[in-house]
């Protein structure tokens, strides 16, 4: 963890597009967001893909961080925000998909639907 004084310096740089301080940033933040996505999420491949999503985020939108809030808590805020968007996701295509096997079935079957 960072002094906020030096957290103060990093997001100013950030703001600013400096590459030195988004290689910084990302050293700093990318073990600990990889874990908790990790923790998150049972497929490795898919932490390390939410780990690129939260940067980019990230990277997008530094400006929005507000003054009084840590950098930390932002990042990992948005590491759970992503993951459980992720989980979300997948649920609702595992239902999509049980459905649309149950038609194929009864299509194959040759039973009507409805």
């Amino acid at each position: 963890m960072i002094e906020k004084s030096e957290e103060s310096e990093l997001i100013k740089r950030l703001i600013q597009r400096d590459e030195k301080a988004y290689k910084i940033f990302f050293d700093l933040y990318k073990t600990k967001v990889f874990n908790t996505a990790s923790g998150f999420l049972v497929n490795l491949s898919e932490a390390e893909d939410i780990t690129q999503e939260v940067f980019i985020q990230v990277f997008r939108s530094i400006e929005n961080l507000r003054k009084e809030s840590h950098l930390s808590t932002w990042i990992y805020r948005i590491t759970v925000t992503k993951c459980l968007d992720h989980l979300r996701k997948n649920k609702a295509k595992k239902r999509f998909s049980f459905i649309t096997d149950i038609f194929e079935k009864n299509d194959k079957d040759g039973k009507e639907s409805f």
